[in-house]
C-alpha cells in the first residue's frame, strides 16, 4: 500500500508540476485582459527616428533631452522598443526622465501576428503640489505604476522576428493600468 501511494503521489505531482502554464484568466493577464476588453481604443502616436535616439548602457536618450532608464537585466529585445523611438517619457509620466522597473510581453493577448501587447512598471516621483491627494500616499518609491501598450506592424506575419517587428511597428495604444499594491 505504501509503495502504491508513493507511486501515485509521484505521478500526480509530476503531472501537476509539468502542467503549469500561463493562464489568460489569472495572474498578470487578468487585469490587463479586462483593461483591453473594456477600455481599448486604437490610437496612433508619433515615432522618433533612429537618428533621434541613442542607446547607451542602461538607458536611451531621445532627442537629446528625454531619457528612458531601464534595469541592467532588462531583456535586449525590450531595449529595441526604446531604441526605435516608440515610447516617449513625456507622454507616459509627464517628465523627460522615465525609469522603467520591469517590462514583459503578453503573448496570450496578442490578437494576431501584426500585434504585440506589453506591460511595464515605473516608479513615479511625487510632486509637492499633490500632497493633499490620496494617490500621493500610495505613490513613490514603494508602489510602482503599471502601464500597458500595444505595437502594430502591418507588414508582420508569424515568421517575422521580434527585431523586424519592432523596426516596422507603430505605437497604437498606451494606457495607465493602476498602482501595484
Amino acid at each position: 500500500m505504501k509503495k502504491l501511494f508513493t507511486i501515485l503521489s509521484i505521478i500526480i505531482f509530476s503531472v501537476k508540476g509539468n502542467a503549469q502554464t500561463e493562464n489568460i484568466y489569472s495572474g498578470k493577464y487578468h487585469p490587463v485582459k479586462e483593461h483591453f476588453e473594456t477600455q481599448y481604443k486604437k490610437q496612433e502616436y508619433p515615432k522618433y527616428s533612429k537618428f533621434q535616439t541613442k542607446l547607451e548602457k542602461d538607458r536611451v536618450v531621445i532627442d537629446v533631452v528625454k531619457v528612458i532608464e531601464f534595469p541592467k537585466y532588462l531583456d535586449e529585445k525590450f531595449k529595441l522598443i526604446f531604441e526605435n523611438g516608440l515610447l516617449d517619457p513625456m507622454r507616459i509620466n509627464g517628465n523627460p526622465v522615465l525609469k522603467i522597473a520591469s517590462m514583459d510581453e503578453l503573448p496570450l493577448l496578442n490578437i494576431n501576428p501584426k500585434t504585440k501587447r506589453f506591460i511595464f512598471w515605473i516608479f513615479p516621483k511625487n510632486n509637492n503640489g499633490e500632497k493633499d491627494r490620496v494617490e500621493y500616499v500610495l505613490r513613490g518609491k514603494v508602489n510602482p505604476d503599471e502601464y500597458y501598450f500595444e505595437l502594430q506592424n502591418e507588414n508582420a506575419d508569424e515568421h517575422t522576428s521580434f527585431k523586424e517587428f519592432v523596426e516596422g511597428a507603430k505605437l497604437t495604444y498606451l494606457a495607465y493600468g493602476g498602482i501595484i499594491i
